[in-house]
């Protein structure tokens, strides 16, 4: 039997790594420099990603205490794969101050400190950061996004000007900003959860408002990362608030909820195949709701208790996720990442402070 690994062919060696956990393969690059240049090509770092998507759920929170407020991230543990049950949760100390979480693409975290001006591209598994300063002209920005172009094969992050004519883009490979034209309402537009967006088929995705002075309501902006081009969705109830655009089970999805509303409920509707909406359910409850991995749907993201309870919309009975106690706090984002080897060779090494996160 073949021992040592240039005894095996190279299509069985790329079998047997593109299925090892992402930590694994990082200790595996100082074996040899074959094996360090295969595991950090970028068709392993793509089989792999497809091969071994191990998933993992942040929680960004805002706590409130008497001596101040502070945020704190963490990470859901799962009970098991494909089980709706988690078994608690880990602390993430991250190598930033205080920050606002824009969104995930392929495990990267897009994160930016406004104070400092500046964005990091964090990849938590693999303990890497690329940092990127704001737009040479900087002006408060109306919605920020981030996602993977496959027609240049680059990330790129929108930066969107309130009240401007134009908005930038950066891409990773090139290192730099450059402007392009805005949504025809850029001026007039508010982001309901602003900075958090929904990455969905390419395109991102935010709840926005019309101001006072024009009709219609709320409805989705989008902007394609490859056509680099706005556009809009309408939403089946534009009368009424929506603050929050997601994926469940595959479909784009918005939850919707009516201040005249005397029963206090929540309405997710879901985006079919043929663009038309179809009502999903219906909740008896008005708090924020999110979703994660395409299958929960979440409530009672504020409480004075640092309780997570989520509605699960086959039996519609909700039930205890977490419980994050020590004080008032309010959940900002919960995101489903992936392990994965992206942001190998981008920025630079980190380590997450005083506990690492252990994923």
């Amino acid at each position: 039997m073949a021992t040592a690994h240039n005894e095996l062919c190279p299509e069985l060696i790329v079998e047997i790594f593109t299925r090892l956990p992402t930590q694994s393969l990082l200790r595996f690059r100082s074996v040899s420099k074959s094996i360090c240049g295969m595991i950090g090509s970028p068709d392993f770092i793509r089989l792999h990603a497809v091969r071994s998507p191990k998933k993992f759920t942040v929680i960004h929170r805002v706590n409130y205490k008497a001596e101040g407020i502070t945020k704190s991230m963490y990470t859901i543990n799962s009970a098991g794969e494909g089980q709706l049950s988690y078994i608690g949760t880990t602390p993430i100390e991250y190598p930033f101050g205080h920050v606002n979480i824009v969104g995930s693409c392929n495990g990267i975290l897009c994160v930016y400190e406004i104070d400092k001006r500046i964005i990091h591209l964090w990849k938590p598994s693999i303990r890497r950061k690329a940092t990127v300063l704001f737009p040479p002209v900087w002006t408060p920005g109306l919605a920020l996004g981030f996602g993977f172009d496959p027609s240049i094969d680059d990330y790129k992050i929108l930066w969107t000007v309130r009240g401007g004519e134009v908005s930038f883009v950066y891409t990773m490979k090139t290192h730099t900003w450059r402007e392009i034209a805005s949504h025809a309402d850029m001026d007039r537009l508010s982001v309901v959860k602003s900075p958090m967006m929904c990455l969905f088929n390419g395109a991102l995705h935010w709840a926005v408002k019309r101001d006072s002075r024009r009709s219609g309501g709320c409805y989705v902006m989008t902007f394609d990362l490859s056509s680099e081009v706005f556009s809009t969705i309408e939403l089946p109830e534009p009368s009424w608030e929506t603050d929050t655009v997601t994926v469940i089970k595959g479909c784009l999805a918005v939850v919707s909820s009516s201040s005249k509303d005397v029963d206090a409920s929540s309405r997710i509707w879901v985006r079919n195949t043929d663009a038309a909406w179809s009502l999903a359910f219906k909740l008896d409850m008005r708090q924020p709701v999110q979703s994660i991995n395409g299958d929960l749907v979440f409530s009672g993201c504020y409480s004075s208790k640092g309780i997570l309870d989520y509605h699960d919309p086959e039996t519609g009975v909700p039930s205890r996720l977490v419980d994050l106690t020590g004080s008032s706090s309010y959940v900002t984002a919960m995101i489903t990442c992936i392990e994965s080897l992206e942001l190998l060779h981008f920025g630079t090494s980190c380590h997450q402070g005083k506990q690492a996160l252990d994923c």
